[in-house]
Order: structure tokens, then sequence, then C-alpha cells
């Protein structure tokens, strides 16, 4: 299967623990806070979770009047917001991982066949 840019921000944003626990305590947080009967702190914090993209964001839909005010629209910003930030924390967790693979450890799934971790070296080409 060929790797592409959709692929690419698919796996970012789904596909590590860091954002699918964020995405999962948004959704928590969405669905007890939404309605006319929701608790109100947790549709706060569920708005705080969204604060760098979706404040920009609802900031421009304020400007542009009450015509776009709308209840579709907040949420479409909301969800938009929350899969923006689940990729860019995708993008912290694999650039981490990658520092970690670069300071000296070697995967598994990077070793030959036959070798252990313990044989190789640091600078060895795995």
């Amino acid at each position: 299967m060929r790797s592409g840019p959709v692929r690419t921000f698919a796996v970012l944003t789904f596909g590590n623990w860091l954002s699918g626990a964020y995405l999962g305590l948004a959704a928590f947080l969405l669905l007890t806070g939404a309605g006319d009967g929701g608790d109100q702190t947790t549709g706060i914090f569920a708005l705080m979770l969204a604060v760098p993209t979706g404040a920009l964001l609802l900031s421009v839909v304020n400007s542009m009047g009450s015509w776009a005010q709308t209840d579709a629209t907040i949420w479409c910003i909301l969800a938009c917001s929350y899969l923006f930030q689940a990729f860019l924390l995708g993008l912290v967790a694999r650039a981490s991982r990658r520092r970690r693979d670069v300071s000296g450890e070697v995967r598994a799934s990077q070793m030959r066949p036959g070798r252990s971790s313990a044989t190789l070296a640091v600078g060895d080409e795995p």
C-alpha cells in the first residue's frame, strides 16, 4: 500500500496514544457538555481544549456576522480544531520518538535478523 499524504495525516492524527487520548478526552467532554441538558462546566473544558486554533477560527466566524454563527458552524470549528491539534500532537510524538532513536537506541524492527540489540554498537548500521 502506498503512503500518501492522506494516510500520513491519518496515522499522525489517530495512530498514537497521545493523539488518541486527546481526541478521547475531547469527545467525552463534548458529549457530556453538549446540548441543553449538558453540564456547563464540561462544556467550558471542551472549549478550552480547542483554545489555540478554535479561538482563532471562532473570531473569524464572529467577524463574519450573525449569519455565520450557527450551531453547525461551531461544531465544525471544534471538530477541525480538535483534529488539527491531534495532528500536531502526533508530530510531537513522532519527533520525540525519532530523537530517541537517533540518540542511540535501536528499534527491533530496524535490526537485521540474527543480531540482538546487545551486539549492536551505537554507531553500527542496523
